[in-house]
């Protein structure tokens, strides 16, 4: 086992500059880098928790102390060394609120992988508890609203944005979802950073990210994150995907952008007429096509005293 000194992020000015906001060092504190030949030296996995193109999650028990976690195997041929360094700077540094997932301060480096260890959510994904063309109750899906806007405005307020804000990323310490928790910072980058175009686009998607064309860049901002949050919101009310892509080549989301810009003269989509007005009010704030124009994501709270599905 090596003991070596807390890592300080340097892939970019922005991210240097970072550290020296947040206080990496004083945050993570000292850590142990472990270089075995396999992961079944440390841990006895048990069995996956998901899977995705950087490699896979995993329930394992701690060899030495019986400890249930979540131990996250990225693949070195999909991944630098210093992509994973950030994530686990940022991973650690965040850990500290409470509706963040811990992340322990150790990390092994395999022959095949780089892997990190968090806090078991035992309850799954808020994925998991959506039910399609239902979604969740409205006072789950508040409180839930309640704890993820609160880890992101922790995250804005000290400079980064997740950029992958989905339901599969949000974990539950318990069924009834009175305490969830974000995770999966391996997109987390400063504000500010810049962000190329990505060979796919999803519903999370904030448009001036879906336009992007090759070789064009996004100076990346907050407001991409309250996009996100807005869908996901949407999402776990209704059980649908507003859209498929914030673009003029999906019909829903021009349907969607041509009843918002005249609301009096066009009938909204069969989805939205579920909600009620304070609600669609509250997306409104979240879901501006003006990156400019977007409320933080604490703007939800000016509406937790209204319905927001008033028929069910």
């Amino acid at each position: 086992m090596e003991l070596r000194a807390p890592v300080v992020v340097t892939e970019s000015q922005g991210v240097c500059c970072l550290a020296k906001r947040i206080n990496f060092q004083a945050a993570m504190a000292a850590f142990h880098v472990l270089k075995i030949q396999n992961i079944y030296e440390c841990y006895n996995t048990i069995k996956e928790l998901g899977q995705g193109s950087y490699g896979k999650v995993v329930l394992a028990q701690e060899r030495s102390t019986g400890k249930a976690v979540a131990a996250k195997l990225v693949r070195k041929d999909r991944t630098l060394l210093k992509a994973f360094l950030t994530e686990f700077s940022f991973s650690i540094t965040l850990s500290e609120h409470p509706h963040i997932i811990t992340t322990y301060p150790v990390f092994i480096r395999t022959i095949n992988h780089y892997v990190l260890s968090q806090e078991l959510a035992a309850a799954g994904t808020l994925h998991d508890i959506i039910q399609s063309e239902v979604g969740i109750p409205e006072a789950t899906v508040k409180r839930c609203a309640r704890q993820i806007s609160s880890a992101l405005d922790y995250m804005h307020t000290r400079g980064l944005v997740h950029r992958d804000l989905k339901s599969d990323n949000v974990l539950l310490m318990d069924e009834d979802c009175y305490q969830v928790k974000l995770s999966d910072f391996g997109l987390t980058q400063p504000t500010g950073y810049f962000v190329l175009s990505m060979s796919h686009t999803i519903p999370n998607m904030s448009p001036e990210l879906c336009k992007l064309k090759e070789g064009e860049y996004l100076l990346l901002s907050p407001t991409t994150d309250c996009w996100a949050f807005g869908v996901l919101l949407f999402v776990a009310l209704t059980g649908y995907f507003p859209w498929f892509e914030a673009t003029k080549n999906d019909s829903m989301y021009q349907v969607y952008s041509h009843w918002r810009k005249c609301p009096d003269c066009i009938p909204p989509p069969a989805c939205w007429k579920l909600l009620s007005s304070e609600a669609i009010c509250m997306f409104d704030n979240l879901l501006s096509q003006c990156p400019c124009s977007r409320q933080s994501v604490l703007s939800i709270f000016n509406y937790f005293n209204f319905l927001w599905k008033p028929n069910v």
